[in-house]
């Protein structure tokens, strides 16, 4: 083989080399390019004409959010008018409040503190009034639409509810208080069993648990009623 052909054939396999890195570093930039495209904020559509609704639902903390979206427990008061009150409050004065760092996809964003505390004001469900209740499980039904928890889920909740305020425990004495302490304890064990993946159809009303709750709501008023005529 002469010369001649053995540089061509060398020059050959160095351009070949040089186009497969060419290739390669093309290949990675688009790759970088593309997850680069991926973690930037994404902004949806909206339907061209149309104005916003008659009524506007009150927002609740971004803590109740947080949790809500997260598929964990949050307290009904949240979304209560009051909650949703306090909410607005800590928004105004948040420009003022202390701030700390938070975690979006794989950018660092600053939040207000409040964002991520719970609030000292917040009612525990049994303790709240029945008005109270009714209005923030509305509240809360509507978040869980808009945040896109499974329709399943959903259903099952919605009947949860369904079931604590047409039930005819609500005419008895301390009705009302035995169905909510219900409601309490049931909804906080169903998210628990939901975090360990063997929860049970919240939908599905236990009668007798609620006869043993009622019991123990009399025992307490019981109990108040010997204290106080102990004074």
């Amino acid at each position: 083989m002469t010369k001649p052909r053995l540089a061509a054939e060398a020059a050959q396999a160095e351009l070949e080399l040089l186009e497969q890195e060419r290739t390669l570093l093309e290949q990675e930039a688009e790759k970088e390019w593309c997850e680069t495209e991926k973690k930037k904020p994404k902004i949806n559509d909206f339907q061209a004409g149309t104005s916003v609704g008659d009524t506007l639902a009150h927002r609740p903390s971004q803590y109740a959010i947080h949790k809500l979206k997260s598929f964990e427990y949050v307290e009904l008061w949240y979304f209560s008018p009051d909650g949703c009150r306090e909410a607005t409050d800590e928004a105004k004065s948040a420009a003022d409040g202390t701030f700390g760092f938070t975690k979006v996809d794989d950018f660092i964003a600053l939040k207000p503190v409040a964002a991520f505390k719970p609030s000292r004001k917040v009612i525990q469900d049994h303790s709240l009034e029945w008005r109270q209740f009714d209005m923030a499980k509305n509240s809360f039904l509507l978040y869980m639409n808009k945040l896109k928890w499974p329709e399943k889920h959903q259903r099952a909740i919605t009947m949860f509810f369904m079931n604590i305020v047409s039930h005819p425990q609500r005419a008895e004495p301390y009705g009302e208080r035995a169905l909510l302490l219900y409601a309490a304890r049931v909804r906080r064990d169903w998210h628990d069993t939901l975090a360990l993946n063997n929860a049970f159809d919240i939908s599905v009303f236990n009668t007798t648990l609620l006869k043993n709750l009622a019991e123990e709501v009399w025992n307490k008023v019981r109990l108040e009623s010997l204290t106080e005529d102990n004074y």
